[in-house]
């Protein structure tokens, strides 16, 4: 593994625990494979099926969602720099995406299949499992944060109509 990759590795959250173990980030590169997009393709798309792990290595992505009228909007736009990974949870189940991922320029991905990385825990349980709760640390911070919207949102629909009279 060169120095850039095994650097990009230590700097994303998931492989943290396993920052300064050079096997231990040389392992889970092994795992996985280097992927390119061009600029404008769309790398995971709302609604679809999920099965990989992807990390930028290289160039910049939007994340966008659906709006209720099926319209997009862009959630963030994201460089290497921000040490950016996203359908991690498609590591751990077969759900649907949440989001889409666009290449907002030519970009390189490291990309890590559930099927790889399940067989990988099955060898590696400590690894798996240090990973794992990395993920589930994202998640539930996540769920925090979502929790406290959802509060906002229905305190704010309350003070809305306790100051309007309504008509029956």
């Amino acid at each position: 593994m060169d120095s850039e990759k095994e650097t990009r590795l230590k700097q994303i959250k998931l492989f943290e625990d396993f920052a300064e173990d050079v096997e231990a980030l040389e392992k889970i590169f092994q795992l996985g494979i280097i992927k390119t997009a061009r600029k404008g393709e769309v790398i995971i798309k709302e609604g679809d099926l999920g099965d990989s792990l992807y990390i930028l290595l290289s160039g910049t992505v939007r994340i966008q969602k659906k709006t209720l009228q099926n319209e997009p909007y862009t959630v963030v736009i994201m460089q290497e720099k921000d040490n950016v990974y996203f359908g991690e949870l498609a590591l751990i189940d077969e759900d649907r995406r949440s989001a889409t991922v666009v290449a907002e320029s030519d970009i390189n991905l490291f990309c890590l299949s559930r099927h790889d990385f399940l067989q990988f825990c099955e060898e590696n349980p400590y690894m798996g499992f240090k990973i794992t709760l990395q993920i589930a640390r994202k998640l539930s911070t996540t769920l925090r944060k979502m929790n406290k919207d959802v509060i906002t949102l229905f305190e704010a629909l309350v003070s809305e109509v306790e100051g309007q009279d309504i008509a029956l």
